[in-house]
């Protein structure tokens, strides 16, 4: 028998995308896999209430365990590719390729805290801190898809709500409180004088969101803070009309809190200029003791003066085999959007326009493929 057209076994592929309670994680699972260009189904997990990690030890279970009743059913026929997002969805896709067989491949995206050999292809960016291994592939930003044409609708249904605003428009996109960094009442009434002041100086206006994440109280006082023409949307639970993504398509420059890679991304992905702002950070004597920890088991790996050397061979394989984990730090993500002139922290005047948005999307789908041949 004669061996299927190559286009035939490419149209037969199918993908699971792991879906989790993070709209950011989800977003970027699906722009990969739209990417990929195969039929995609999304696997929508719902999880029980996690256990402690000794606990979990102790009774050989996961600390996430899965609420199978609630979840997407998972059950043959099974897909070549699996795609996960977050720590959850990582011993879902093990699982998976325990009762599927090699075949199937899997590709994690972000920080696993796992062991990285347990994977196909780890797609990370800068603030993960992973190792250099051939099974990573490091981008510059997190994955992301531009939704122009999406973007392009919201900015027709609301452009004329707002322009009576003086333009040049300059969108605030805030979060929140995300360990380490804490955006109080302090937090708050910091960025609306800021935010104040570049519209100032632009002799423009403000196009503010807030998010799910953005404490309320920390939400009022930016708000009665801001003192230049503004339209504002407040994020509420109970949904509503939201001006977000026509914001996208609409502004001509971005303020977004630091705390935020996924906005960060959405904003520097329009091509126009951003600015970053640094929120305090607040750990707790706990957190502090981890992080000493682990920066001396992991330093000998990043000094060049020990490449090579015994010692630095052996603690490099803890972070990849999820002993000990790379802490997240989004200050590096800011510090290469900075070196790439594509954003600059808020005060900082642009000496020239940002570059062309980067395809890492593109990228990194390439290499998917390139896993079964292509």
């Amino acid at each position: 028998m004669s061996a299927a057209p190559a286009e035939s076994m490419t149209s037969a592929r199918r993908i699971w995308v792991l879906a989790g309670d993070k709209p950011g994680d989800n977003a970027q699972s699906l722009s990969l896999a739209e990417a990929i260009g195969w039929p995609t189904e999304v696997k929508q997990l719902r999880y029980l209430k996690a256990k402690k990690p000794l606990a979990a030890k102790l009774s050989g279970t996961d600390r996430f365990p899965l609420d199978v009743a609630a979840s997407s059913p998972l059950a043959p026929p099974w897909p070549d590719l699996v795609i996960g997002c977050g720590r959850r969805s990582v011993p879902i896709a093990w699982d998976i390729r325990r009762q599927a067989g090699p075949a199937t491949r899997l590709v994690q995206l972000g920080r696993p805290r796992a062991d990285l050999d347990g994977f196909d292809l780890v797609v990370t960016s800068p603030q993960y801190r992973l190792p250099e291994r051939p099974n990573v592939l490091h981008l510059a930003l997190p994955l992301h898809r531009p939704e122009r044409e999406k973007w392009a609708r919201a900015a027709a249904e609301w452009e004329q709500r707002l322009s009576h605003l003086p333009r040049p428009w300059i969108a605030l996109l805030v979060g929140g409180s995300a360990k380490p960094f804490v955006f109080d009442v302090a937090a708050a009434r910091r960025l609306a004088a800021q935010a104040n002041a570049l519209a100032r100086a632009e002799g423009g206006s403000l196009l503010v969101s807030t998010s799910r994440r953005t404490p309320a109280d920390s939400a009022r006082t930016l708000v009665s803070g801001i003192d230049v023409p503004a339209y504002v949307h407040q994020w509420q639970a109970a949904g509503g009309p939201n001006p977000y993504h026509a914001y996208l398509g609409l502004a001509d420059g971005f303020v977004v809190t630091g705390d935020s890679a996924s906005m960060l991304t959405e904003a520097c992905s329009t091509g126009k200029r951003v600015w970053f702002v640094e929120l305090p950070e607040r750990r707790s004597l706990k957190s502090r003791g981890k992080n000493l920890f682990r920066n001396l088991v992991l330093a000998p790996t990043q000094d060049p003066r020990l490449a090579g050397t015994p010692i630095a061979r052996v603690l490099s394989t803890a972070p990849a085999r999820g002993w000990v984990r790379y802490p997240r730090d989004l200050k590096r993500l800011h510090a290469a959007l900075v070196a790439e002139n594509r954003a600059l922290p808020l005060g900082t005047p642009f000496g020239a326009p940002p570059p062309s948005p980067l395809d890492e999307t593109a990228h990194a789908a390439a290499r998917v493929r390139a896993l079964f041949g292509e």
